[in-house]
C-alpha cells in the first residue's frame, strides 16, 4: 500500500550506517518532510487512517518510530539500504571518523530515486543523520523529493519478538 511505499523508501536508508553498529534491538526513528509531492491519498481514507491511529511519513503525522533487529551477520558487513526490493546501491561511500557519507541510486518497478545520505555513529550504540532522496513514484505523486532526519538508539541484544530485515528477492 502506500504506507509502505512511503516508509520503504525512508527507513532502509539508515542501514548505511550499519557498519559500526551493535547487533541487536534497535529502535529507529525517522522523520520526514516532502519538499515535492507525497503520499497520495484521498483525504477521506486519509481522516480515517488517522482515526485508527495510522501516521503517514511527511502528512504531519509527525516521526515514525519502528522496532528493527540487526543480526551479527549484518552488523559485521557493510549493509547496503534497500527499498525492499534489492534494487538501491550505494556509491562514493566514504567513512571520515565516525561519520559516513554516500550517494544512493535506486533503479525500481515504480520508478527511480536518488539522493545522498550522511551519518555520525556513537560507540556502536546510536546514530543520527539526514538523507535527502529525489525520484519519481506514482505512490508519491509523480515527482518528488523528501528529507528524513534519522536516528537510531541500541536497545538490547535479545531481539525479542522482532525479526531482522531480509531483502526481497
Amino acid at each position: 500500500g502506500l504506507t509502505a511505499a512511503a516508509a520503504l523508501l525512508c527507513l532502509p536508508l539508515a542501514a548505511g550506517a550499519a557498519e559500526h553498529r551493535k547487533p541487536g534491538l534497535w529502535q529507529i526513528t525517522v522523520d520526514t518532510s516532502f519538499t515535492k509531492g507525497g503520499p497520495q491519498i484521498p483525504p477521506d481514507q486519509l481522516a480515517k487512517m488517522q482515526q485508527m491511529g495510522i501516521k503517514m511519513p511527511g502528512m504531519g503525522g509527525g516521526p515514525q518510530t519502528i522496532q528493527s533487529c540487526l543480526t551479527p551477520e549484518q552488523a559485521a558487513k557493510d549493509d547496503h539500504p534497500d527499498s525492499g526490493r534489492g534494487d538501491c546501491q550505494l556509491q562514493n561511500e566514504n567513512w571520515s571518523g565516525n561519520t559516513f557519507s554516500a550517494d544512493l541510486v535506486c533503479h525500481g518497478r515504480e520508478g527511480d530515486m536518488h539522493g545522498h545520505e550522511q551519518f555520525t555513529g556513537s560507540g556502536g550504540t546510536s546514530y543520527s543523520g539526514v538523507a535527502h532522496v529525489e525520484g519519481n513514484n506514482p505512490h508519491l505523486g509523480g515527482d518528488f523529493a523528501m528529507d528524513n532526519k534519522i536516528s537510531g538508539q541500541w536497545q538490547s541484544a535479545d531481539c525479542g519478538s522482532v525479526k531482522p530485515y531480509t531483502p526481497r528477492q
